[in-house]
């Protein structure tokens, strides 16, 4: 995934960077670092954002941080 692919997936949630590192379990710093390019977004991220994406999983849903967290572990 390409850090413009990544802002693409954040948009399509409707999320703030905050929200995005909250719910892929990573620093806000690390977050910037995906979207920027500067750090390589790991497949297991990207098939996560992905996943998110196609079943239009946004903080609209009422279970959404429930399933955040068991994703979180």
């Amino acid at each position: 995934m390409t850090p413009r692919q990544y802002e693409h997936a954040r948009a399509e949630l409707g999320w703030t960077h905050e929200r995005m590192a909250e719910a892929l379990g990573v620093s806000i710093r690390t977050e910037y670092r995906y979207g920027s390019g500067e750090t390589e977004i790991p497949e297991s991220v990207a098939r996560l954002l992905r996943l998110m994406v196609r079943v239009r999983l946004t903080k609209s849903i009422p279970m959404f941080d429930r399933l955040v967290k068991e994703l979180q572990g």
